[in-house]
């Protein structure tokens, strides 16, 4: 059967055979199955699927009428506000999107608080109270961007109340045991993830995008990872992170390549199971949510479904608190702003001061 040639489409395979295709523009997920590709190429010609991919198509490219939901929507994608966000905060706002999807024809402005109020408690109901509290920001960044551009006067958003309460386990600390042992059984690809987060205490989306650029020699520390953060990069700077000597050595192994020809140095440190740049955080976690689903990480840690990368960095900023160093030091060393919940602003030099410090005394420990 020859292929259907559809423009616009993401066609990606999970490491456990698992096709996803969804819309590029919107991320709509539109198929998943788990086949060979001649088998999903059968599927994809099909008439519900092309119903599906045809419906979608012509959401994507509805113009909207001035002064509705829809048109404020418009333009707060090609806003500096969207284009600011991260990738994977943007993934989530466009899955909101598709869901809201039902009130772009509204009139904005005749939007009052109770209507909000009104998405908030659908959303709540049809998707859980984390995802109502996405449709609370998303509702409240596309109607502030219509306040300063004087499209709207007042942002009915303002001032609902959230809904969803964090479990203040989601992200918890590894213990000794579960880290050797997730780590030995860990796939290749992944170790270098698991051990960047353990060892440097580095976000996800941070991982995601190093490259050998960000390796490098230091005169104080040896070697370090030098990235401005995706998060508060702009306030921030620069940060410099000591690599302690057991993530120092997996990363020499790595960066020395075949013996013969070393990685270029804008190439990714961290790299799929096909040995390619993720393509994304959210392709990353996913290849972490894989192997923890995997019959071995079961069988070896049956009450750690729950371990999540964050939860490496809650980890690494854990053991700095236990080894005597301040809040205001541990924030420094994650690139945080606030030492807590924003009591003040650090300098790209009072950060570096710090990761000197931290490093030498983490080394001093260690010998």
């Amino acid at each position: 059967m020859p292929k259907v040639k559809l423009k616009g489409l993401n066609i990606r395979r999970n490491s456990v055979g698992k096709w996803y295709v969804s819309l590029r523009s919107t991320g709509q997920l539109l198929l998943s199955a788990k086949c060979e590709r001649d088998e999903l190429d059968r599927i994809m010609a099909e008439p519900k699927f092309l119903h599906a991919y045809a419906t979608a198509e012509r959401k994507r490219r509805k113009v909207h009428e001035a002064g509705t939901i829809g048109a404020l929507v418009e333009r707060y994608k090609l806003s500096r506000r969207w284009q600011n966000l991260a990738e994977r905060t943007q993934s989530d706002y466009d899955k909101v999107l598709l869901y809201l999807d039902p009130i772009f024809d509204d009139n904005a402005g005749e939007y009052e608080t109770a209507d909000v109020v009104e998405a908030r408690d659908a959303a709540a109901t049809a998707k859980g109270d984390k995802f109502s509290d996405f449709v609370l920001a998303v509702l409240s960044a596309v109607f502030s961007e219509a306040v300063e551009s004087g499209l709207l006067k007042t942002n009915p958003a303002l001032g609902v109340r959230r809904l969803y309460k964090a479990d203040a386990d989601a992200n918890r600390r590894w213990s000794g045991k579960e880290w050797e042992t997730a780590y030995s059984l860990a796939p290749a690809h992944l170790r270098a993830v698991l051990a960047i987060a353990k060892g440097c205490g580095l976000r996800g989306q941070d991982i995601a995008v190093l490259t050998w650029e960000n390796y490098c020699d230091d005169p104080d520390m040896g070697k370090v990872l030098a990235f401005v953060p995706r998060k508060n990069g702009d306030k921030v700077g620069e940060i410099t992170i000591g690599v302690p000597a057991d993530l120092r050595a997996l990363l020499d192994q790595m960066k020395a390549g075949d013996g013969v020809v070393q990685p270029a140095s804008n190439a990714p440190i961290c790299r799929n199971s096909l040995g390619r740049k993720y393509p994304s955080e959210n392709a990353m976690r996913k290849a972490w949510q894989d192997f923890k689903a995997s019959q071995p990480f079961k069988a070896a840690l049956p009450s750690s479904s729950d371990l999540t990368l964050h939860g490496l960095r809650v980890t690494f900023s854990s053991e700095l608190r236990e080894q005597g160093f301040s809040d205001r030091e541990v924030a420094d060393m994650l690139g945080d702003l606030s030492e807590g919940m924003g009591k003040r602003y650090s300098r790209g030099a009072e950060m570096r001061k710090t990761s000197v410090r931290v490093h030498k005394k983490r080394v001093q420990n260690a010998s």
